[in-house]
């Protein structure tokens, strides 16, 4: 699923009052990273996600996160990534687009 610009522009507007539900430390992306991603996507569709270090970086490790997780890059705002994808559970999807 590919986002068009209006879905973008929603999302990011959802997203503004979130807190980031996961950060980017000294230990960059790894396997433990990525699943608490996964589990947040699952039970809330939009995150935000916070880089602390790594922030050269930031491009290349959110198109990893995306790939990763499976879900799609909504933005990046300084240092925070928003990252949506719709919940496999019918009972958690919230966003409708």
């Amino acid at each position: 699923m590919s986002l068009n610009p209006s879905q973008r522009k929603k999302l990011k507007a959802l997203a503004h009052h979130l807190d980031p539900v996961t950060n980017i430390g000294k230990e960059g992306f790894n396997d433990g990273v990525a699943h608490s991603i996964a589990e947040n996507l699952e039970k809330h569709e939009l995150i935000k996600v916070k880089f602390y270090q790594h922030k050269d970086d930031k491009r290349q490790i959110s198109e990893k996160i995306a790939s990763k997780t499976k879900s799609e890059l909504v933005s990046i705002i300084g240092n925070t990534l928003i990252i949506y994808k719709q919940s496999n559970n019918p009972k958690n999807r919230q966003i409708k687009l």
